[in-house]
């Protein structure tokens, strides 16, 4: 039980932490998004463990799917992909702090066209157990319209128990459908 509750404490203080000192989300830029009709672009997704990092492009092909299966945008991979954040922490907030500020950067510097959206998703790994999932969604300008970390703290987590790549997506696919909802 005290573990448990360790867990849980950790858990209240790493939201705490992301919900002050991460970028946060810019308003319009998720309003115009979640109108429709934008064009978005999925990087390929980054998995990140304790030992090493790569990419997964079928993944990153089965959110381009779910988002157009759902229409929230005209979806498709891209090659494209950020400076990656390779440095492994105990701060989750912290990790997808520094790779938000990369793919900001990265994106004002690439000149997207207008009403064009880009996905960097990541997979975080220890071992061979699933420690979370990030992801952000920025305009053409680099703003921020969405971002996620979840993790075994949150329900999309709790309820998938993720193990695959193929899990993360469907972790992925709940806290988006979440965010698509507010």
């Amino acid at each position: 039980m005290k573990t448990k509750n360790r867990f849980t404490i950790i858990g209240v203080v790493m939201v705490i932490t992301f919900l002050c000192g991460c970028v946060t989300e810019n308003k319009i830029a998720h309003k115009r998004f979640i109108s429709g009709y934008q064009k978005v672009l999925v990087c390929p997704v980054h998995i990140l463990t304790n030992q090493n990092s790569s990419f997964d492009t079928i993944s990153s092909k089965k959110i381009v799917d779910y988002i157009n299966a759902k229409e929230y945008a005209f979806a498709s991979r891209t090659q494209l992909s950020p400076p990656i954040n390779n440095e492994w922490g105990i701060n989750e907030a912290k990790m997808l702090t520094v790779s938000i500020n990369y793919f900001i950067d990265f994106v004002k510097e690439i000149n997207l066209p207008e009403d064009t959206y880009i996905l960097y998703p990541e997979f975080l790994k220890r071992g061979q157990n699933v420690h979370a999932i990030h992801y952000c969604l920025l305009n053409n300008k680099g703003e921020v319209a969405m971002r996620g970390l979840l993790n075994s703290i949150w329900k999309e987590f709790q309820t998938v128990k993720p193990k695959t790549n193929e899990d993360c997506v469907q972790v992925f696919i709940n806290g988006f459908e979440n965010k698509m909802a507010e």
